[in-house]
């Protein structure tokens, strides 16, 4: 018989991340959401109490000085965290499965060095961010095709249609950013954009081509790279719609030298547990989903309109009922998707969860704007946000459609059954 009840641990680490997220987030999320200058809405009184508490720790083994929970508990956490901001929710996630991504590819050594570092930190201000995005700019078959904000200079004709093939991904090279090496030392030079904590992490894993002559896959390197490093330097502050708690900014390397010591392969993440991220980003929607749900719900209960209050109208019962079922189906797959992961089980069950979570936080804040009418596009009230937070998720840690097609139906291609 299966069991889906937490433990009375996982119900206070519950009921410590809910108490926390109600008394010290829901209380100002409203307020930075409004902050109108991105680079001013990080707030690292909330950071600096919620990583007291170890909510940085989680993922991090006992040996390194953090909590060595499993990956159902960090889920656990997130989700009430972003029920009271979607922002704070996703930088813990962030940090949380990168801690992980350390844990699973880094040597002993850089293990002692960086997540001890991250666990015995005096200021309670560490965070762990990764650098892979760059603008979308593809160099494959003799072509330059920008696909980011700026046009290619020339232009794209019909020669550039009629010569396009699609490139294999193991055959792609579109990284950008090269690290060469120089004795025991490398140096990187590039730029990363959309990095989540920006200027705010303390330490980055930078990925790089470090063998131009080879496709990205196969020539990647990913180096440990503390804030600070001579070559480092931040860049444009992103203005985003949603998410606003929480900072993305450009990365500029210039000459950025590294020693040897602070490289490593992220590849392997994928063999052992690079679940982790899928799960614990799903976690975010369905924390966005269940916050919209709860607010719609006390909403239609108080609202009257049209001889009674609209929670006894049959279609916002209907758009209720739906909203219900999806929070509570779309954390059914997340919790799965958690423990599969700290079994390190493989499947797609992962993404799935990212998938369906996204999909359903995003018709849920749909479905709450429908309850609460013209009240609902209002800033005063908190759908509106929710809306916008809500829209992030399916085009976050890999769009919807790319994890569609690249790892789920390869999957169920091979499992032939669901």
């Amino acid at each position: 018989m299966l069991d889906f009840s937490l433990s009375e641990a996982q119900v206070a680490i519950q009921k410590t991340a809910k108490d926390f997220a109600q008394n010290e987030i829901k209380p100002f999320a409203a307020e930075i959401d409004k902050i109108a200058d991105p680079s001013k809405s990080w707030n690292w009184q909330i950071y600096t109490k919620a990583n007291k508490l170890g909510f940085n720790k989680i993922l991090i083994p006992q040996a390194y000085g953090g909590l060595g929970l499993t990956t159902l508990d960090a889920v656990i956490v997130i989700e009430e965290l972003s029920v009271a901001d979607a922002g704070i929710g996703t930088s813990y996630f962030v940090h949380n499965a990168n801690a992980r991504s350390i844990d699973d590819c880094c040597t002993e050594e850089q293990k002692q060095e960086f997540l001890t570092a991250c666990c015995n930190d005096p200021e309670d201000r560490y965070f762990i961010a990764v650098a892979e995005t760059e603008r979308g700019v593809t160099r494959d078959l003799g072509t330059d095709v920008h696909t980011g904000a700026e046009p290619a200079s020339e232009g794209i004709g019909i020669q550039d249609f009629l010569m396009t093939t699609i490139v294999p991904m193991m055959m792609q090279r579109e990284m950008i950013t090269n690290a060469k090496q120089d004795g025991d030392e490398w140096i990187i030079n590039g730029m990363k954009h959309f990095i989540t904590f920006g200027s705010r992490a303390k330490l980055y894993m930078i990925l790089a081509r470090t063998d131009p002559s080879q496709p990205d896959f196969t020539s990647v390197s990913s180096f440990l790279v503390p804030n600070g490093m001579k070559g480092m330097s931040f860049g444009h502050v992103e203005d985003k719609m949603g998410h606003r708690s929480t900072e993305n900014a450009e990365i500029i390397l210039d000459d950025c030298r590294v020693p040897d010591k602070w490289r490593f392969d992220s590849r392997i993440n994928i063999m052992k547990r690079g679940n982790t991220l899928n799960a614990l980003c799903a976690a975010v929607s369905v924390g966005i989903a269940r916050r919209a749900f709860e607010e719609s719900i006390a909403y239609a209960q108080t609202r009257y309109r049209y001889g009674s209050r609209i929670v006894l109208k049959q279609a916002v019962q209907h758009m209720l009922t739906d909203m219900a079922i999806n929070v509570k189906t779309a954390r059914l797959i997340t919790w799965q998707a958690a423990y599969l992961d700290e079994q390190a089980i493989p499947g797609a069950l992962s993404s799935m969860a990212k998938v369906y979570a996204a999909d359903a936080a995003i018709e849920t804040t749909r479905l709450g704007m429908q309850v609460f009418g013209g009240y609902g596009y209002m800033r005063d009230l908190p759908i509106e946000k929710l809306y916008r937070d809500a829209r992030l998720m399916s085009i976050y840690d890999g769009t919807n459609e790319v994890l569609r097609y690249l790892l789920i139906m390869p999957a169920i291609t091979m499992e032939g059954t669901a």
